[in-house]
Parts: C-alpha cells; sequence; structure tokens
C-alpha cells in the first residue's frame, strides 16, 4: 500500500510540473494619460502621449479598433477619410523664399488622413484635422497584446477638436507729429478689430479709418509710409499687395501670417502716416499744437490660420477731412 501511495503522489507531482506556467501579466488598468486630448484643428504636427502599462509586460502593442462621435456613438467617418494638405519638405524662410515658386518647391499638396496610429497608443494629429468638425468630442477603442495575451478596451480614451486663436494682437499706439518739426505726443491706443470674413482663400485686408469708422485711401496717398521702417508690405513676400479705396489686401499664402519678426520690431510692428492734409485732431488732445499734425499709427498683428480676415484699425481723435 505504501508503494502504491508512493507512486501515486510521484505521478501527481510529475503532472503537476508538467502543467504550463502562465507568462507575463496584461492588465485591466491600462489608460491614456492626457484624455481627454484636445486636438488642435490645422495643426501640421500634434502628437499625443503613451498609454500607460499599469505595469503590464513589455513589449506590448495597441491597435486601433474604432473612433466613433461620443454623443451618437456611430463611427467617425470624417477620421478615415482623406484631406489634401501641403506637406513641407523644408521649412520655409521668409528671407530667402520670396516667391510663390520657391514656396511651393518646399511643399508638396498630399491627400492625408488627419491622423497617425502608433503601437504604443499615441495618435499623430497633421493638417488635415483643419477638415474634422470643431468642438466635437469622439471616444475610441484599443485592443493591446503582449505575451500573456489580448485584451480590448472600450472606451479607453476621449478626444474633442478645438481651433486655436484664429489671430493675435501683438502690438498697437499712435502718435501725433507736427509738420515740419520733431514736436509729437501720443493720441492713447488704437481700436484694433481682427474678424475672419470667410473661411475660404489666405487673403488679409488692412482697414484705417478714423474714429467714427469712415476709411483713408491708401490709393490716394492718404496712407504712407514712414520712413524705413516696415509696413504691411514688409512682411507680404510671396504676393503683392493691392490696394483699393479703402484697403490693403495680401494673400499671404501661409499660415501664421506675419511668419517671422524683423529684426529690431518686434511684434511685427507696421507703422504708417496720415498726413496732416487729411485729418482733424481733436483738441482735447494734451498738448496738441495749433500748427498741422500728420497722425502716426503702428500696430502688429499675426493670423493663425488660413481663411480671409479683415482688420480694422480705428485712429483714436482723429476725423477724416471730407474732400
Amino acid at each position: 500500500m505504501k508503494r502504491l501511495l508512493g507512486a501515486v503522489l510521484l505521478v501527481a507531482l510529475l503532472v503537476a510540473g508538467c502543467k504550463k506556467i502562465e507568462e507575463g501579466f496584461l492588465s485591466d488598468g491600462l489608460y491614456v494619460p492626457d484624455s481627454p486630448i484636445r486636438i488642435e484643428r490645422g495643426n501640421p504636427f500634434q502628437k499625443t502621449s503613451s498609454i500607460i502599462a499599469d505595469g503590464t509586460t513589455q513589449p506590448m502593442t495597441v491597435k486601433l479598433l474604432d473612433i466613433r462621435r461620443a454623443g451618437t456613438k456611430k463611427h467617425a467617418d470624417e477620421f478615415y477619410r482623406e484631406y489634401p494638405v501641403y506637406v513641407y519638405t523644408t521649412a520655409i524662410d521668409p528671407a530667402v523664399d520670396t516667391t510663390i515658386e520657391q514656396v511651393d518647391a518646399k511643399r508638396v499638396l498630399k491627400p492625408m488622413k488627419p491622423f497617425e496610429f502608433l503601437e504604443s497608443g499615441q495618435f499623430i494629429f497633421n493638417g488635415a484635422t483643419d477638415s474634422l468638425p470643431v468642438d466635437v468630442d469622439y471616444e475610441y477603442d484599443v485592443e493591446v497584446t503582449n505575451v500573456a495575451g489580448t485584451k480590448t478596451f472600450t472606451n479607453i480614451g476621449v478626444m474633442r477638436t478645438f481651433d486655436p486663436p484664429l489671430s493675435e494682437l501683438k502690438a498697437q499706439g499712435c502718435s501725433w507729429f507736427q509738420d515740419f518739426a520733431t514736436t509729437n505726443g501720443t493720441m492713447g491706443d488704437l481700436k484694433v478689430n481682427i474678424s475672419k470674413v470667410a473661411d475660404t482663400g489666405t487673403l488679409v485686408m488692412v482697414k484705417i479709418t478714423d474714429q467714427f469708422g469712415v476709411p483713408f485711401n491708401p490709393k490716394s496717398g492718404e496712407i504712407i509710409q514712414r520712413g524705413d521702417r516696415p509696413t504691411f508690405e514688409s512682411y507680404a513676400k510671396f504676393h503683392p499687395v493691392q490696394y483699393t479705396d479703402s484697403t490693403m489686401i495680401c494673400n499671404f499664402e501661409i499660415t501664421p501670417f506675419p511668419v517671422k519678426e524683423i529684426p529690431g520690431y518686434g511684434g511685427f510692428l507696421m507703422y504708417y502716416r496720415i498726413p496732416s492734409d487729411f485729418v482733424i485732431l481733436d483738441k482735447s488732445i494734451p498738448n496738441l499744437p495749433t500748427a498741422p499734425c500728420s497722425v502716426n499709427p503702428r500696430f502688429g498683428f499675426q493670423i493663425k490660420k488660413a481663411g480671409s480676415y479683415l482688420v480694422e484699425i480705428r485712429l483714436p481723435k482723429t476725423t477724416r477731412k471730407a474732400k
């Protein structure tokens, strides 16, 4: 009996020794550290963080299963379409690349999906995100695989599209200058309004007006350059500025516009003069002489995203002379 029991015990030990030992660990607690992910529409390169492994045995690979609209739970077809996007092979230098032909030599228009998904669980978003709807919430599912097996994670992360600021006022000011003298003084701040008037195009229209919104005419010499200081034209590298009776118009071609500051003139400053022949200044301006004076506005702005924009510069305490 003792021998029989010993044999049974030996067989049991052998069977137990042959049982497969499970390898590795695949956690149920994987998560996306930057969820909710904010997708900046039109950003040419935006990369998210890797999925946190929570002790999962490496290497692990992450596969994207689906992206859905959070509200309707429907597959987000817009993420899987291709859109035309400019891809730059070399950085644009506005000091060197001064023609549209030079710009085109450094970029290629390609059909692209708005994202690439990496095995680390990271998204790389590109400029095609500009074609996604704005302020929409999405959720997505992934499948994670390692030596321990495969698990599906439903709604592991959420995303939301948003638009960055479309434009930014950088600097501004306004002074009076007495004709044929060095006497001058401040007039206060300009009123600057930057508005997007169309989603299409790459146009910016600058309109300089008096305090009541009456525009000065750049075609007839009512708006002139101040010496050798930069103007709107100084930043218009790829197309010449066009003039109307009330505006200066530039096709800026690429964003942001302006691309680069001019050394010594931070904030993309632009300087103009409205000659005394075309202005009446309010007598409430401190220290204003009785002699004729010009108005000298300065301002700087940057357009962040493609579209058509109106930049209205309203001069303080100034009235355009009626002809």
